[in-house]
């Protein structure tokens, strides 16, 4: 299966370019991991819980995702150790769900070629607040909405 992954050009600058200023290999590292990470699904060390953002009700509607990063001093919880002699260690999908930070990468997927996704923003250090933003969120939406239904 061949992915295809790019960071949109219409908010890199405003929403990429200063993480990656601070964060200079993150740019490549971060196509390269979201890659493998959608082709295989294999969790990177540094990605987490993966989810639909639910409100506005544009923002869901343009079917924005988000992935909890742990990037410089947003770091994820220790992860909890089952204990007792039943305990089983968790899986992928329990571990992934309970790595969250307040940084997060935005994206969106092509509605008709699911191998085709578009990196809209990186929100860093204050996601969750820059998620409540719903002004900022309706234009992500909108963006994103124009590349989930673009013929490719």
């Amino acid at each position: 299966m061949h992915i295809s992954v790019t960071y949109n050009p219409k908010t890199y600058d405003r929403f990429f370019a200063p993480v990656f200023t601070k964060f200079p290999s993150l740019e490549q590292s971060l196509l390269d991991d979201f890659v493998i990470y959608k082709a295989t699904g294999k969790l990177p060390h540094y990605f987490g819980r993966d989810t639909l953002y639910d409100r506005p009700d544009e923002v869901k509607d343009a079917h924005m995702w988000h992935i909890h990063l742990e990037l410089g001093m947003n770091k994820f919880e220790p992860p909890i150790t089952p204990k007792g002699k039943h305990a089983r260690k968790p899986d992928q999908a329990t571990v992934q769900w309970h790595r969250t930070s307040d940084t997060c990468l935005v994206y969106v997927q092509n509605i008709l070629d699911e191998n085709q996704y578009s990196l809209l923003a990186v929100f860093h250090p204050w996601a969750h607040a820059e998620g409540q933003d719903y002004r900022q969120m309706r234009e992500l939406a909108a963006v994103a909405k124009e590349f989930r239904e673009d013929i490719f």
